[in-house]
């Protein structure tokens, strides 16, 4: 997606287009896994186009603004408190977890839809969401 596309996308959600939020969502569109606002904020820094008037604040303020129009999506995942930021797909997606370097690996598609259902079904329980986390090592780690 490009900047005119994303300046569409803030006006469609009558989302004022300033550089930062240009910026922030850029990034997130460019991760291809979930990232803090911590990340954000450090990786945007490093990169002298993004110095001028960029604090953290800045980035959570974005990132509330984004999440209020569901351009986006908060999760904590695993046994760490800190949220991680990610692109709202249409799809509904799951993590893996590396316990060594704490990568967050997205993977589509939901083995737990029939299950979900029939719990629904049984238990008269009104299903909202649900999330599956799975942990393990990944390949890096593993060397």
């Amino acid at each position: 997606m490009n900047q005119e596309a994303i300046g569409r996308l803030f006006k469609a959600n009558n989302i004022k287009n300033t550089k930062h939020r240009l910026n922030v969502y850029s990034y997130l569109l460019s991760c291809k896994q979930p990232v803090t606002a911590d990340a954000i904020y450090l990786d945007l820094v490093r990169d002298s186009r993004n110095q001028e008037n960029l604090n953290q604040s800045t980035v959570y303020r974005i990132l509330d603004t984004f999440l209020k129009h569901q351009m986006i999506v908060k999760t904590t995942l695993g046994n760490d408190s800190r949220a991680t930021f990610e692109i709202k797909h249409h799809e509904h997606r799951h993590h893996l977890i590396c316990v060594s370097c704490n990568q967050i690996t997205p993977i589509s598609g939901c083995p737990l839809k029939g299950y979900e259902k029939m719990l629904s079904e049984t238990s008269q329980f009104k299903i909202l969401e649900h999330k599956l986390e799975i942990f393990g090592v990944c390949p890096k780690c593993q060397k």
